[in-house]
């Protein structure tokens, strides 16, 4: 299984996107009722960082198997991967420093549960909609050139056990931020993504979800604010082809 995931269009239902939930579950609950979400056909795709800086970020491991809900990885979910896998402390500080103490009181055998669901999750998502559009899913950034050819041909060829971020391409997809207020979104010089309609990105925490060209930037740091960024995918993409075509 590789890090790369494609899902067929929701015939059923609807299909939502939610950014960067921090152990806020019941929180995410919340939304999800005011928007009417429909469990029993309704699908859920997460932009990572399902943990820490939430007293519920144990509640990710019953998400994480919950037959509507769908992530992929976050810089969150990647520092508990390493904390499992190195097992040194001061690997083990830095993740606490960083929003983890929910699990200080953990032992390892107690994170392994969370390390065998964390450790399968795609790198990125491409979810095809009934329209016959195509969007992207990616926790942090891409560069300001991409195609999504490379995304997709690049992930396709780790196993699901690598998550290794070492390449420029991936350490951004995960840990870079600030290129939708950059001098480079307020020049325009942000280029669509090549070979996919749109693609949504958390991790930035912004006061509004922004858009920029064919990105669009979600994550409203509903650990703090109490908002999470949450769109009705379908209606979204509709809504940016009719700007696009003004």
């Amino acid at each position: 299984m590789s890090k790369f995931k494609t899902y067929l269009p929701n015939e059923a239902g609807q299909d939502y996107i939610c950014s960067d939930i921090h152990g806020h579950f019941s929180l995410l609950e919340t939304h999800l009722e005011q928007v009417g979400f429909d469990k029993t056909k309704d699908r859920l795709f997460c932009l990572g960082d399902l943990i820490d800086r939430g007293d519920e970020s144990s509640m990710a491991l019953d998400y994480l198997n919950k037959p509507w809900f769908y992530s992929i990885l976050g810089n969150h979910e990647l520092m508990l991967i390493d904390a499992y896998e190195i097992d040194k402390d001061h690997v083990l500080q830095q993740w606490y420093q960083w929003g983890g103490a929910w699990a200080e009181d953990l032992s390892k055998e107690d994170l392994e549960p969370f390390y065998e669901v964390m450790v399968a999750l795609p790198m990125a998502i491409e979810l095809n909609l009934k329209g016959g559009e195509k969007v992207g899913l990616v926790h942090a950034e891409l560069p300001l050139n991409c195609s999504w050819n490379d995304i997709c041909s690049g992930l396709s060829a780790k196993r699901s056990t690598d998550n290794s971020t070492y390449t420029p391409l991936l350490h951004g997809m995960f840990w870079h931020k600030g290129q939708a207020d950059s001098i480079d979104a307020v020049l325009r010089e942000i280029k669509p993504v090549d070979h996919v309609d749109h693609v949504f990105h958390g991790h930035t925490i912004m006061p509004d979800i922004t858009m920029c060209a064919n990105r669009t930037y979600m994550d409203l740091g509903g650990y703090e604010t109490g908002t999470l960024g949450l769109v009705n995918v379908e209606h979204y993409v509709k809504q940016f082809a009719s700007k696009a075509s003004i």
